[in-house]
């Protein structure tokens, strides 16, 4: 049975709330919150540094230069739509996949035979720049150009509607069966190894993503090492706080320090950055960052209990937040993906007192997002955090 919604007026604003949740909303008495989108307005830090990223490699595999805003929101959207591209490299993996493997067969052969061509290296600069370094200038980028580019963004878009909860998985099963790429095994996998093997200082797109992000300094803090590819300021800089001081003392009278949490799928040096003091008006135990995350796994996979992925949707970092709170009756948590409603969900399969909330005012595009949310069945859609003590307020407290 599809649940019934009732909505709610917020000075021009929508919230959205579950019927048949009522009850259990009007027992809140603790929250955790997501960080990016929520805590923080990412639309021209995250997103500019995924559409950047790819068009410096697409520059760097085949001399076209392209506009560093030509993947566009929608297009990004598409991707995190389905629930499987909470990592934003992921996402550039998709759409360099799809591009690359979509270019006129000259170009296709080209880089291939650069990549096959170059000897290994395991720096991701010294990788991608040495096959850089065999490019024939002129000779490709001569037919390919923005509007050719720009034709694919419309077939990326469709392409993304078919991948799923799987991420890079369902990128790669989707693509190699399209029959332009079927004919080019050979290149795709030479092209899946040449570009996504490892994490920062080790994959050519996790390493170009988070230079462009974070800048110099923040990228030498977060990962211990030098840039390679990019020296100027991240795109980290375009953040901007969401929550109020007044939310922040709403929220910390309604449920005290002891049920306050963030549970991350970024970094926490990035979050520090841009949020500066406010992370200390929550739990410190309570603090689940993608660090966290990857260090539960490393131990895990070195005692041989590892059995997936802990990332989101895995419930693993709101089980981890909520192991500190005091006792309490019901616990939301405010996301602003799919993969976040899909983790509150999974832990409410366990423990039924976790309710999924969205907050969609802070992403693009916005009515989409909204329909996202009602088709994922999640139980509260705000505009934002700001408006969470408000609703809470409205819906028991004042007994409307």
């Amino acid at each position: 049975m599809v649940p019934r919604y009732v909505t709610l007026g917020l000075d021009g604003e929508t919230a959205y709330l579950r019927t048949d949740k009522r009850n259990q909303i009007n027992k809140i008495d603790a929250a955790i919150l997501d960080c990016d989108g929520v805590l923080i307005d990412i639309r021209d830090s995250y997103n500019r540094a995924i559409s950047r990223s790819v068009a410096y490699i697409i520059e760097a595999l085949t001399g076209c230069g392209i506009s560093g805003n030509l993947t566009s929101d929608d297009v990004i959207f598409q991707f995190r739509k389905c629930g499987g591209f909470n990592n934003d490299w992921d996402t550039v993996y998709g759409i360099l996949m799809y591009v690359l493997c979509n270019l006129p067969e000259r170009a296709i052969r080209a880089i291939r035979k650069r990549i096959e061509e170059t000897e290994w290296q395991t720096d991701p600069y010294l990788r991608l720049f040495s096959s850089k370094k065999t490019l024939e200038t002129g000779r490709e980028s001569e037919y390919l150009d923005d509007r050719l580019f720009e034709t694919m963004m419309d077939g990326l878009k469709e392409f993304a509607e078919h991948l799923d909860v799987t991420g890079v998985e369902s990128v790669d099963r989707n693509l190699r069966r399209k029959p332009g790429v079927s004919r080019y095994p050979n290149f795709y996998d030479t092209l899946k190894n040449f570009l996504n093997k490892g994490g920062a200082g080790e994959g050519i797109i996790a390493t170009v993503f988070e230079e462009l992000f974070c800048g110099a300094g923040l990228f030498l803090k977060t990962h211990g090492m030098k840039p390679r590819f990019y020296e100027g300021p991240g795109t980290v800089e375009n953040g901007r706080a969401i929550i109020s001081s007044d939310t922040l003392d709403q929220l910390s009278a309604a449920f005290g320090k002891a049920n306050f949490g963030i549970a991350s799928g970024s970094k926490i040096e990035p979050a520090r950055h841009i949020l500066k003091g406010i992370l200390k008006r929550f739990r410190p135990e309570s603090l689940v960052f993608l660090d966290d995350v990857e260090k539960a796994e490393r131990e895990q996979s070195n005692n041989g209990s590892l059995k997936g992925s802990l990332r989101k949707p895995n419930p693993f970092s709101l089980f981890r937040a909520v192991k500190a709170f005091s006792s309490f009756k019901s616990v939301i948590y405010v996301g602003d993906s799919m993969e976040d409603v899909m983790m509150a969900k999974e832990a409410a399969k366990t423990d039924r007192r976790f309710l999924s909330g969205g907050a969609y005012h802070h992403s693009q595009p916005r009515d989409e997002i909204i329909q996202a949310f009602l088709d994922l069945e999640c139980d509260l859609i705000l505009p934002s955090v700001n408006e969470l003590p408000l609703v809470l307020k409205r819906v028991g407290r004042d007994g409307n």
